[in-house]
């Protein structure tokens, strides 16, 4: 009888245990997550207008897309030279644009120059092609013999000053290829 008494006992303690260890419903209830900044409610006020609000700042303006204001293809001179170029202006910023078939040949030395004349290479003799101090402005050394590159043209060139552009061997004063910009 006793064993009867001690396991009714442990009974109820467990029972009472259980019941004071387990949440009940009201504990359980789960409270939704804070508002986010942009969800914030306006203060409470009788007069519920637009000025009581924070205004959300306009979305940033994409840039402006490039114009073309001239492009010309390459022709041949003391090398092969093939591909376009394109001048472009975004934002205030001009840039000379290679397209992806631009290549030439590697050499020493090459520069890409804007010249003033849209025919320099009827200008000059071959099979080199020389340019006259004077008649262009070196842009940058080539990037690269192949593919799309861009040179930006320095805010002090006034680029309608020039009608062509011009792949340049400067150590040996020889023109691989030009393009005229129309």
């Amino acid at each position: 009888m006793l064993r009867f008494h001690v396991t009714a006992g442990l009974l109820a303690l467990t029972v009472t245990l259980l019941a004071a260890c387990t949440p009940s419903q009201s504990d359980t209830a789960v409270e939704p997550p804070p508002a986010a900044p942009e969800e914030a409610q306006a203060p409470d006020s009788e007069d519920n207008t637009a000025s009581d609000t924070p205004a959300t700042p306009p979305p940033p303006e994409a840039p402006a897309a490039p114009t073309t204001s001239r492009t010309g293809t390459f022709v041949s001179a003391e090398h092969e030279t093939q591909g376009s170029a394109t001048l472009t202006t975004q934002d205030g910023v001009q840039t000379l644009v290679f397209d992806e078939p631009f290549a030439t040949s590697d050499g020493p030395d090459l520069v890409v120059v804007l010249h003033r004349s849209a025919t320099v290479l009827d200008e000059t003799p071959p099979p080199a092609y020389p340019l006259t101090e004077g008649d262009y402005v070196v842009l940058a050394p080539l990037t690269a013999t192949t593919g799309s590159q861009e040179y930006v043209i320095p805010a002090d060139v006034n680029a309608e000053e020039y009608q062509s552009v011009a792949i340049w061997c400067q150590e040996f004063n020889a023109t691989f290829g030009a393009a005229a910009l129309n």
